[in-house]
């Protein structure tokens, strides 16, 4: 297929065509006027062009989790007040602080932050300078983030599918509607080989010497009317629904019909080049695919709601006035403590040691929490998670079997196919020695013009019912790839 025209005029659905002839195997030479049409067709689906904004959409939203979820400043000034009491020099306090956080090794946080005294007499003093490290040895942040991560990912991933299934859904819909055009095709020289046949008829009519007002004459003349008006209503109808045809495929007309179409070339020539979906591994249907993943994310989301959280910490602090009753002024300190989380429980403790001489006894803090909603609805949430595990493998299961039940149906649909379309070629090869035959006698004088062009119909007829056969061998093949994940 020529795409230079769509990289100059509509890259998005140029992105998305290479998408699909990514995940497509090459076919076979396409008949000419197929690979334009279809070209006009695809730059102008509009659903297209959606799928390749939700698919910029999710891209950008990826990026925001995983900036979200990695290396982070944050600074922090405080609240500054100011002093202008004309009695004492211009002063001001803050509180400014820095944290350093890291999602990605163990939810770590580094905290740096000092309350600052500034007055024109004693310049810059500091107090309570705290540094502080913290991390998760266990606990549900981290898994919490893998699920974000992964879901995130999954939404590009599934925005990307469907602009894949977008472009076999469209060319599905052109041949489709190029198959819908064959049948009217192929009516209409049915109904042309009415008219040819009524027309021989009346000419018999005539030749028995029948008078014009007798009722055999009568009817013969009205049964050729009605043929003749028939086939005419039958082409105008043809020429309309080409019209639409065309500009949706962005052409302002066709004048006739592709006269081939590409066969399929990705499975075995001896099976018409037909691809059988037994010939995908069953873990890319899509259905079970999509039913695995479901069952996979939200086991870790239930893991992750569930886990004892255990945080450790531990810093320093820079002349700590806690401890300033046990000495002259504040000292330095060190800290460590660990806070357990599970269920609405939560528990902290530490011990905060002072530094120097006679400052040996520690503070020990403690701090209990108890949310009662949490704790009332757990084990109503384990439950619900329960039924929730079992609704997931009954989704997997009946995907299993929907895979063995297309199975079954791809297969008889193929052989049918098969079927149909030798017993159609037979039917053309035989209408065209018959019309070739006819063509002899005409030009002999042997048979009349109207059971020449009779025949031809008939052939035409023949001709436009394999053209229809080979479409539906792409609609099958299309379909096929419909239930696969693609490479």
């Amino acid at each position: 297929m020529r795409l230079n025209k769509l990289s100059r005029h509509f890259p998005v659905s140029f992105f998305c065509v290479i998408l699909w002839f990514a995940a497509v195997p090459a076919r076979a030479e396409e008949g000419e006027g197929i690979a334009a049409l279809l070209t006009g067709r695809i730059e102008h689906d509009s659903e297209l062009k959606t799928r390749a904004i939700e698919l910029r959409q999710a891209e950008l939203s990826l990026s925001r989790t995983e900036l979200e979820n990695g290396f982070s400043v944050k600074l922090n000034t405080g609240t500054l007040f100011f002093f202008f009491d004309g009695a004492r020099p211009f002063e001001f306090e803050a509180e400014p602080s820095i944290s350093l956080e890291l999602p990605a090794a163990n939810n770590a946080e580094l905290k740096v932050s000092s309350p600052l005294l500034m007055s024109g007499a004693d310049g810059v003093t500091a107090s309570n300078t705290a540094l502080t490290l913290s991390a998760d040895i266990t606990g549900n942040a981290r898994k919490k983030r893998t699920v974000e991560l992964l879901q995130a990912e999954r939404t590009v991933t599934e925005a990307r599918r469907g602009m894949q299934k977008r472009a076999l859904e469209t060319e599905k819909e052109f041949y489709q509607a190029l198959r819908d055009l064959y049948e009217q095709e192929a009516a209409l020289h049915t109904k042309n080989e009415t008219r040819w046949t009524e027309e021989l008829e009346f000419a018999q009519v005539r030749v028995q010497g029948y008078d014009e007002g007798s009722a055999t004459f009568r009817t013969a003349r009205m049964e050729l009317a009605k043929a003749e008006r028939e086939a005419l209503e039958a082409e105008r109808l043809l020429r309309r629904n080409m019209a639409v045809f065309a500009r949706n495929c962005g052409r302002e007309n066709i004048d006739s019909l592709p006269g081939t179409v590409p066969a399929p070339s990705s499975g075995p020539p001896e099976d018409g080049g037909l691809l059988s979906l037994a010939d995908f591994d069953r873990s890319r249907y899509t259905e079970l695919e999509s039913a695995e993943w479901q069952r996979y994310i939200n086991t870790l989301s239930r893991q992750a709601d569930g886990e004892l959280g255990v945080r450790l910490e531990g810093g320093t602090t820079l002349n700590n006035t806690a401890f300033q009753n046990r000495a002259e002024g504040g000292v330095h300190s060190l800290n460590a403590g660990v806070s357990l989380s599970w269920r609405g429980f939560t528990l902290s403790g530490g011990f905060e040691f002072p530094l120097g001489a006679g400052n040996s006894v520690p503070a020990l803090k403690l701090s209990l929490g108890l949310d009662s909603e949490t704790l009332a609805l757990a084990p109503l949430k384990k439950e619900e998670n329960a039924l929730a595990a079992q609704k997931e493998l009954i989704g997997i299961e009946n995907s299993v079997r929907d895979w063995d039940d297309l199975l079954a149906e791809t297969d008889r649909n193929r052989s049918d196919l098969l079927w149909q379309r030798q017993e159609r070629a037979e039917q053309f090869e035989l209408y065209s020695e018959l019309l070739a035959d006819m063509r002899g006698w005409f030009e002999q004088g042997i048979v009349a013009e109207s059971e020449y062009r009779r025949a031809e119909a008939n052939r035409e007829n023949a001709r436009y019912n394999c053209l229809i056969t080979d479409t539906d061998m792409i609609l099958y093949q299309i379909g096929v790839y419909l239930y696969i994940i693609a490479e």
